[in-house]
């Protein structure tokens, strides 16, 4: 019968006014405890000892509309005005096959 791998042999020795974060330190690095529990006291440990990444917005004056109508001034200053417009291909399509079964498609 295999022992049971969260069962605390021992009691990890943490002063008695230690936080939560210091007890869960002191069980994932006592090294006699089984590898799951000390994983599990690192994993809830993680947060509070590693800062997470997180994104940052600069928002300057300009907002967005403002923006685009300054790049497309710039697009017309570079094409002198006598941008070209893309003319449209016309493409040839099969008409799609009937969704009924039909006895072309039969197996027998």
């Amino acid at each position: 019968m295999n022992p049971d791998p969260y069962a605390l042999p021992e009691t990890p020795k943490v002063e008695v006014k230690a936080t939560s974060l210091e007890f869960l330190q002191a069980v994932y690095r006592n090294a006699s405890l089984a590898l799951p529990v000390r994983m599990r006291a690192a994993m809830a440990a993680l947060p509070f000892e590693a800062p997470k990444l997180s994104v940052i917005a600069q928002v300057n004056d300009a907002d967005f509309a403002a923006i685009l109508d300054r790049r497309i001034q710039n697009m017309e200053r570079i094409n002198n005005g006598n941008g070209q417009m893309i003319e449209p291909k016309q493409v040839e399509t099969k008409t799609p096959m009937p969704r009924l079964a039909d006895r072309r498609y039969r197996r027998v």
